[in-house]
């Protein structure tokens, strides 16, 4: 994406904030993906309403929200903002859900519920405000060599196990809720591997505006562009099926809450494990970060636990 019109239209904006461009490019990056988050919620919320009332013209309209426009502005935010705070973003998915799903499913708002989207929502504020705000534009070659670092493969090895196990204990349950939940879980920790997103943007940008770092070739005379994309889609698409099977047998707010908590833990780490998104970070923002990323947890516990108690709505 050509960020020159943006910066020529918010210079103004960042003079009178105090900002420099890399902290304007982040509000930016976490503007978009607010409209992302909202219309993500909104189609799972279509999924859900499809999966109770058994009308099934719902499941393509939520598939459209959650499948094309929530990408389209979700990979917009990747060419902004770092993918550790993008990814933190998504929990602004649950605080829609708490807001709407009361309105739209009939769901019940409880105390639990409404505390836990207060306290996601001052996590992610806090992500945006000590996580990375450097945009390190890269190569080909050095996105492969980032992918095929130990670490990073040890990251592969981690997830791998993790996706198994959520796939055989979803398979083991008895219980329809419960086999809702590692559903959701799997397709959580699938979609939170973004790094694919956040290289094919890059390689996109760089053919697009020819200002990014190593643009002299064009990396799309490569296969690798093609296959991160395919990665992509594959994260993408299998998660969105995975989490419309999930809501088929638990409420939206528990298959939603979470399907993102996980998508912000895999996020999280990928970005921070497999791009290095953590380096040249001071202790203060990298201890920042961690509070306001456990503040998001704490918000999903709180969440979880409410939900497995007797409920007293609140409205």
């Amino acid at each position: 994406m050509n960020h020159s019109l943006i910066q020529e239209i918010g210079s103004s904006t960042m003079a009178s904030m105090g900002l420099d461009q890399g902290e304007f490019d982040t509000v930016i990056g976490v503007g978009l993906d607010t409209v992302a988050t909202f219309t993500g919620a909104v189609g799972k919320m279509l999924l859900r309403h499809a999966a109770v009332t058994g009308n099934k013209w719902f499941y393509p309209l939520g598939f459209f929200f959650t499948g094309v426009i929530d990408p389209v502005f979700d990979a917009s935010a990747y060419s902004f903002a770092a993918a550790s705070i993008v990814t933190a973003c998504a929990g602004l998915v649950i605080v829609w859900t708490v807001i709407l799903a009361p309105c739209y499913l009939g769901e019940p708002l409880t105390a639990s519920r409404a505390g836990s989207a207060l306290l996601i929502c001052a996590g992610t504020i806090g992500t945006g405000v000590f996580g990375n705000h450097v945009e390190v534009e890269r190569t080909v070659d050095q996105y492969l060599a980032l992918f095929t670092r130990p670490a990073a493969c040890a990251y592969y090895a981690v997830l791998a196990v993790c996706l198994a196990a959520c796939l055989a204990r979803s398979r083991a349950a008895a219980e329809p809720h419960i086999k809702g939940f590692y559903l959701s879980a799997l397709a959580g920790l699938l979609a939170g591997n973004t790094f694919t997103t956040k290289a094919c943007m890059e390689m996109l940008e760089c053919v697009a505006t020819h200002e990014a770092v190593g643009c002299d070739d064009n990396p799309f005379h490569t296969p690798w562009p093609y296959l991160l994309a395919c990665c992509t889609l594959f994260s993408s698409g299998g998660s969105l099926l995975i989490l419309g099977y999930a809501e088929l047998t638990c409420e939206a707010l528990m298959a939603i809450t979470v399907f993102e908590g996980c998508m912000i833990v895999s996020g999280a780490a990928s970005g921070n494990i497999v791009l290095d998104e953590v380096a040249g970070q001071s202790w203060a923002a990298l201890g920042g970060y961690s509070m306001s990323f456990g503040v998001i947890l704490a918000g999903l516990g709180v969440l979880l636990r409410g939900e497995f108690a007797p409920r007293k709505s609140l409205l």
